[in-house]
């Protein structure tokens, strides 16, 4: 069997692979979220550090 030939998958495999992709699915947005969740935290820290800044004369 040569590279590119199809390799026959059983159901099992299938699921297992479905399962997979889904746990990587369901990371990948949870770590989504808790990024937007830190920049909206920091967002008002940012905003009164640029309004708090010491002006040059």
């Amino acid at each position: 069997m040569t590279e590119y030939q199809p390799v026959s998958l059983t159901y099992s495999e299938i699921q297992a692979i479905e399962a997979r992709a889904h746990e990587m699915r369901t990371q990948a947005m949870a770590d989504m979220m808790r990024a937007l969740g830190r920049g909206l935290l920091a967002l008002p820290l940012k905003i009164a550090a640029l309004l708090h800044r010491t002006r040059a004369a």
